[in-house]
């Protein structure tokens, strides 16, 4: 080999170290990232158990009663990215089909 081509594979060496190391630490700040904000505990929302049709019972919450909390706000924000359902934490989440001021939800069977 000429000395261009192991000047050449020396660098093409560190190039491909130093991305491994971008990715390992990117790696690292996205574990400490999901370790710092846990997923918010919904439970905390004032749910009120309502009867249901032929799907059963389900609980409801609304903007007043949760006093437009940050809580509050973060659930909506999810449906909304979600399309307005969603699964999370052993329940099913949707918009109320009369108002995007009321959420529902029913346990996962």
């Amino acid at each position: 080999m000429s000395s261009t081509e192991d000047l050449a594979l020396e660098a093409l060496t560190d190039f491909f170290d130093a991305v491994e190391a971008g990715i390992c630490a990117a790696r690292q700040r996205i574990k400490e990232k999901m370790k710092l904000e846990p997923e918010p505990d919904f439970d905390q929302l004032p749910w009120e158990n309502k009867t249901g049709g032929e799907k059963g019972p389900f609980q409801q919450t609304s903007e007043k009663a949760s006093q437009n909390s940050s809580l509050w706000q973060a659930l909506k924000a999810k449906l909304k990215e979600n399309k307005g359902f969603w699964q999370n934490q052993g329940f099913k989440f949707w918009f109320d089909m009369q108002q995007e001021t009321v959420i529902d939800r029913r346990k996962i069977a």
